[in-house]
């Protein structure tokens, strides 16, 4: 079997992953001996102090008062604040309405000038972006509200800055999780602000269960639950009790951990938390498995699945379906555990959690293996070791390599056994052996037509691979072609121009008589120099070459300046240059999704967000305009964008709504 998914009840993080998965916000991986594997894998759900805190800050004043103050106020700072504490208070009890109230403080923050105000408005659309699982947002409007960092608040800075390490943490980024949470601790100390120690004992905490030190996680987790109730921080209150409860689990004090669970459930129903009340259910599912009590396990994990499927909560659906099937495993029911690690698995892969993946995996290749299936088992396996954050040990390396023996040794006993079938049946029934030709001829037949058929398939993908070559060959020609034409025309021709120009100019100056067809003349050719370095840049600007991707779109960007469209460029990490073929392929993408937004868009706000990661380049493109249909033909621009992208092995997801704008995002591989 795999290992329990712990779900922890932390002010950090939100995910998923493996063994009897204890579910609460967050990920964490802690190998441990357990079951047949002897390994187990605790998760760590957690989830951002900031949201906790940012709650309870709400707590006075009503939803109905709120709702009342906005409609009687006209004042467009007012109404900006009003919305966004209405969007806080209501992002659990009613989601939808709770988004209205973010766009309306958004649309409203284009009337304000107040750095303030704006930068609260970003922090709330970082927190917004984190709750979904859109990492590359948060940094983008983590960037935004760094702009207005003197202006924001202090409450606001740790929570941006808490925002940022958990986003950093989902993305395995540790070190940079690790300064971000360092900041908001700092800035906490700074302005003495004991609900800002509670989350930076609570991370502190957490840091210690990714290290196994549960005796320090006991330490600084009750430390920041005797903050959190000196403040009556309720829900800091219920996601802490859920993180002493894995702790305790590991220190083999399981009673104590189920008591955890049970008191963090109570404060979520009166917080009308479904979440957490899901995750609970997970954790209480994982400590009933270790007391094996396994009824009341499933009825746990049953449930939990249940909640978090009505609320959509990703993380705890890939935790409870893994867990269900390491119980069904546990009893035999093989089936039923490979349906529930495949299900975990899809969803793991689509919101790119890498260590379920990876542990899925693990669950996938045993079950198989006990079912039989030592193909699947031990292609699995092969996946899981990919997936695995550590060198690959002598250990799993000797368990592929069994499972490869195994396999084996099954075919080579396969093939004995129907050997000596086919050799006793023609010793007993030579009468047989006309029939047993004319099968075989059928057979032969059959494969023949089987063989043309891959041939066919293989010549076909051949033929589309070879074109596909050549499309890109003939690209990369145009690219090469394009610098030399605009190398010449900007040296040789532009030169040339420049030269007439400059005897023109003389011959009339020293002229007696001003002669107009020579000032039309004179005229006419500034106007063709100017198209010629026009039509040079076009080709292949001469800041992409000299200076790299940033300044080029920079400098096409400054020509825009005097239209009605209102553009934005934020980047992050592009100081250094990238591959330059790359450069210019996304320097090409770049101009087609402005070209798309200027012709078709009817936009009147344009964002455009650069960020360089560790193995890839993020472009992503948004505006306000009429958007497109999901159904609606591509065009040719959309087509070139679409070709460049697969040419550079990346990926370009496009999210429109008609009348609400469009987001179109790029990553390219590094």
């Amino acid at each position: 079997m795999t290992g329990h998914i712990i779900n922890l009840n932390t002010y950090t993080i939100s995910k998923i992953y493996r063994r009897t998965f204890f579910t609460f916000a967050g990920v964490i991986w802690n190998p441990h001996s357990f079951f047949r594997m002897h390994r187990f894998f605790s998760l760590v759900l957690l989830l951002t102090l900031v949201f906790p805190l940012a709650s309870n800050a709400y707590e006075s004043d009503p939803i109905d008062s709120l709702r009342n103050s906005l409609a009687r106020t006209t004042d467009v700072n007012e109404r900006i604040l009003l919305h966004l504490s209405l969007f806080k208070r209501l992002q659990r009890k009613a989601p939808d309405s709770s988004q209205i109230h973010l766009r309306q403080a958004i649309l409203f923050s284009k009337e304000t000038a107040e750095d303030s105000i704006l930068g609260k408005v970003h922090v709330a659309q970082i927190e917004d972006h984190l709750t979904n699982d859109r990492y590359d947002s948060v940094f983008q409007y983590v960037a935004k509200a760094l702009d207005k960092f003197e202006s924001l608040s202090a409450r606001d800075q740790v929570d941006m800055y808490t925002m940022q390490g958990v986003a950093y943490y989902y993305r395995s980024e540790y070190a940079k999780a690790i300064t971000s949470h360092l900041q908001a601790e700092k800035i906490s100390t700074l302005h003495k602000m004991e609900h800002g120690k509670a989350q930076v004992l609570n991370n502190i905490g957490i840091t210690y269960i990714k290290l196994e030190d549960w005796t320090n996680a006991e330490k600084y987790m009750v430390q920041s639950l005797d903050i959190c109730k000196k403040f009556d921080l309720k829900r800091g209150i219920s996601y802490t009790l859920g993180n002493l409860g894995i702790i305790y689990k590991h220190l083999g004090r399981f009673h104590d951990a189920i008591d955890a669970y049970l008191e963090s459930n109570k404060v979520f129903v009166d917080l009308g938390d479904e979440r957490g009340i899901a995750r609970n259910y997970d954790n209480l599912g994982a400590l009933y498995e270790e007391l094996k009590n396994y009824p009341k396990a499933l009825e746990f994990y049953q449930k939990s699945l249940k909640k978090s499927r009505t609320v959509q909560d990703q993380s705890a659906m890939a935790s409870a379906l893994h867990n269900l099937g390491n119980l069904y495993a546990k009893h035999n029911d093989y089936n039923k555990a490979i349906k529930n690690y495949s299900e975990s698995l899809e969803i793991a892969q689509t919101q790119d959690y890498k260590d379920a993946i990876r542990n899925n995996y693990l669950g996938l290749s045993e079950a198989y293996e006990s079912n039989g299936n030592l193909i699947k088992a031990l292609s699995s396996r092969k996946l899981y070791e990919q997936w695995k954050d550590s060198v690959t040990s002598k250990e799993h390396l000797e368990s592929i390599s069994e499972l490869e023996i195994k396999y084996q040794s099954e075919k080579k006993e396969k093939s004995i056994l129907q050997l000596s079938e086919e050799k006793l049946k023609a010793e007993v029934a030579m009468a047989k052996q006309g029939m047993k030709i004319r099968r075989l001829s059928v057979g032969l037949v059959g494969a023949i037509i089987v063989f043309g058929l891959v041939f066919v398939i293989f010549r076909q993908r051949s033929k589309n691979q070879k074109q596909k070559e050549l499309i890109h060959a003939i690209a990369d020609t145009q690219h090469a072609e394009r610098q030399r034409i605009s190398q010449d025309l900007h040296d040789s021709v532009g030169g040339d121009l420049a030269l007439t120009k400059s005897k023109l100019l003389h011959v009339f100056e020293n002229s007696e008589e001003n002669s107009e067809e020579l000032q039309d003349a004179i005229s006419s050719l500034t106007k063709t120099a100017d198209d010629i370095r026009q039509i040079s840049h076009n080709l292949m600007p001469a800041e992409l070459v000299k200076f790299g991707l940033l300044p080029a779109i920079e400098a096409t960007l400054d020509q825009l300046q005097n239209t009605e469209l209102n553009v934005q460029l934020y980047a992050h990490e592009m100081d250094s240059r990238i591959d330059s073929t790359k450069e210019i392929y996304l320097y090409r993408i770049f101009q087609e999704v402005v070209q798309n937004v200027l012709k078709h868009a009817k936009a009147s706000q344009l964002n455009i967000y650069l960020n360089r990661h560790k193995n890839y380049v993020n472009l992503m493109v948004e505006d306000n305009g009429v958007g497109m249909k999901s159904d609606s033909k591509k065009g040719m621009g959309l087509a070139n964008i679409t070709s460049r992208v697969e040419h550079l092995k990346g990926t370009l997801n496009i999210d429109s709504v008609m009348g609400r704008g469009t987001t179109m995002n790029i990553q390219i591989p590094l």
